[in-house]
């Protein structure tokens, strides 16, 4: 009896220290997820360049819309789009992660706020992003969101 007792207290500090490791790299994977939005709105391309994995298979879906490589989107879509905004306010939350070796997904929800040339536009949505642990780094390489208009208040 007095082995098992034991046994389970030494499997529970295991547990413990499973838990803990896969509690920090949920919170490292929230970190870079909710990093988006606030370097998006910032405008820190150089924090967003930090994020993203290198070379074409990374993909960002927005809605029905494909870029195929963080330079593609970040020079062809992001930039013009964010020299159009102007009091841009943008955030994840309900970032929600799961790991499974090396590589992360998490479900989140969003909303956007700006003022663009055709007017004010408030958006909510949600997002999925999936990210792969490379040389130590949880690195984006794949992000899918999608949105509406947040309906008017009445």
């Amino acid at each position: 009896m007095r082995r098992l007792i034991q046994s389970l207290a030494v499997l529970s500090l295991v547990g413990t220290g499973v838990a803990t490791a896969q509690d920090a790299e949920s919170e490292a994977v929230r970190a870079v997820v909710a990093a988006l939005a606030s370097y998006s709105q910032a405008g820190d391309f150089a924090g967003l360049d930090s994020l993203y994995a290198p070379g074409a298979g990374v993909h960002i879906i927005e809605g029905a819309g494909v870029n195929r490589g963080w330079i593609e989107y970040r020079d062809h879509h992001l930039k013009p789009e964010l020299a159009e905004f102007k009091n841009f306010s943008y955030r994840y939350f309900a970032i929600e992660p799961q790991i499974r070796g090396l590589v992360a997904w998490t479900p989140f929800r969003y909303e956007l706020s700006a003022d663009t040339p055709q007017g004010h536009v408030e958006v909510e949505g949600r997002g999925t992003a999936i990210l792969e642990k490379r040389d130590g780094r949880w690195l984006v390489v794949h992000t899918h969101t999608s949105g509406r208009r947040k309906p008017a208040a009445p």
